[in-house]
């Protein structure tokens, strides 16, 4: 974002669990990498509601 006083807010809108075996790596201590195996991955939907003020002009249709 440009400015640095910007305040970031989020709104979690949806937040689910989708399982599906899928690999991957680990990196341990020493910088290795290491191949796991897991079940699921978390989703989560966001919105931003925050940061930036929007105007709206007025307009006659």
């Amino acid at each position: 974002m440009c400015g640095g006083n910007a305040e970031e807010t989020y709104l979690e809108i949806l937040y689910f669990r989708q399982f599906y075996k899928h690999f991957v790596f680990v990196e341990d201590e020493e910088g290795n990498r290491k191949k796991r195996i897991k079940k699921y991955f978390e989703v989560s939907v966001v919105v931003d509601v925050g940061g930036q003020k929007i105007y709206y002009n007025d307009f006659n249709v």
